[in-house]
């Protein structure tokens, strides 16, 4: 059967006393410095998880601000051109306004000049028809003539003044 044999039993216990000692000084502190790492493995995990979170919000939040500068944007942009196109309005009102005017007082000029034309010219012609009236009147005038005539001018001058 089975014999024991003493060296057999020293060789067991002291695999057994060298297990105990590995165990309390050896897997225990080493498994305690695994748990160690690992926590701070995790700890990062959860701080870059974190921080991917937070950037993923910011992104967002930049973008939607983008967004609205771009939307403002459009909007000032659209206010400054509908502020030109009304002040475009009032120029040109009041530039056609400068024309008409200028046309006004170009056609009572025109008009001005051409009634002085039309006296100037008058003038000349009955100081013409005069001139002509008084040779022909020197020619053939007669005292009775003149007298007649000193008449039909009393008489017009008077029916022209109402009397």
């Amino acid at each position: 059967m089975l014999t024991l044999n003493l060296n057999l039993l020293y060789t067991v216990v002291n695999v057994l006393v060298l297990f105990f000692l590995l165990r309390k000084f050896l897997f225990k502190p080493v498994a305690d410095i695994i748990a160690q790492r690992q926590k701070l493995v995790d700890d990062d995990l959860n701080a870059a998880e974190t921080s991917k979170k937070e950037a993923a919000a910011a992104m967002n939040e930049a973008q939607a601000k983008l967004r609205n500068v771009d939307q403002e944007a459009a909007a000032r942009r659209k206010a400054y051109q509908q502020q030109a196109e009304t002040e475009k309005q009032q120029l040109l009102a009041e530039a056609q306004k400068q024309a008409d005017a200028i046309l006004a007082a170009g056609k009572t000029a025109a008009e001005a000049e051409r009634q002085s034309k039309l006296r100037e010219a008058d003038a000349q012609t009955t100081a013409l028809a005069r001139a002509m009236c008084e040779k022909l009147l020197e020619r053939n005038l007669t005292v009775q003539d003149d007298a007649r005539l000193l008449d039909d001018l009393l008489e017009k001058a008077g029916a022209g003044n109402g009397n």
